[in-house]
This record gives structure tokens, sequence and C-alpha cells, in this order.
């Protein structure tokens, strides 16, 4: 099955100072398997070697998370888990999967990219949160 990625369009006219060649290095990354990721990962000309050590013991949408996060300049992954008492930041349990992975841009309705349902796409997080938080209150 085909990975369904966003858009060059999507991504340079949503995300800030992304253009089309950071465009098309993200739908690579997106797309990319994990072996490939972590080859990425330990490439000597992207700053991310600084920032991040990957392992093959990590899932590839965390590694894929964290190397976006180093493409776009962003502060860091972050995720949110539907817990006991609504959204929570940090899991109740270690079987946990977040329901919502997203860029933190500093700004909780600034556009990023985010994985959500099963792929990869440009919102913001604080859409997602007030949507579950209306369903969760109804």
């Amino acid at each position: 099955m085909a990975t369904i990625v966003p858009s060059i369009k999507t991504l340079t006219s949503n995300l800030k100072d992304v253009d089309t060649v950071k465009a098309k290095l993200i739908r690579k990354l997106i797309k990319a398997d994990k072996s490939t990721l972590i080859e990425f990962a330990n490439q000597d000309e992207y700053s991310h070697k600084f920032r991040y050590s990957v392992s093959s013991v990590m899932p590839a949408n965390d590694i894929r998370a964290l190397l976006l996060d180093c493409i776009l300049d962003t502060y860091g992954v972050e995720y949110l888990f539907k817990g006991s008492d609504g959204l929570r930041c940090d899991p109740e349990s270690q079987h946990d999967s977040p329901l919502c992975t997203y860029l933190n841009t500093g700004d909780t309705y600034a556009p990023t990219l985010l994985l959500y349902r099963g792929r990869w796409q440009v919102g913001c997080w604080g859409d997602i949160a007030e949507r579950y938080q209306s369903y969760s209150t109804e």
C-alpha cells in the first residue's frame, strides 16, 4: 500500500520556511522505510546528528518524527494521548499509543506536521485537542 503524504504545494504554502527542496525532502522522509531513515540520520551533513541519537530499536515513526523536527527546526516532538481524564501529554501506561504525534511549533494553532489517524498530514494539534475534548464531554 502506498503511503499518503502531503503535496509539495500543501507543505510549501502551509509550513513556515518550507521551499520546494525542503518539501521534497519531507516527502522522502515520510515515505522512507526504517533502514533508510537510520541511514539518513547518520549522514554528517545534517544538523540533526547533534540533536538526537537514533537506534534500530526505535519505531520508524519515532525516528521519522525526530528527523522531521530537525528538518523543520521545530521545538521537539510531542504527543497527545487519550487518558481516563481526557487528553494527556504523557501516557498512563507503557502500552498507550499516542492519539497524535506532532512537531511543536511553539503555537497551538500554527500549522505543523502531525501523525494523526495513521498518516502524516499538515494541521494543528489544537484543533484535534478541541475536537477530542468536545466528543469526550458530550
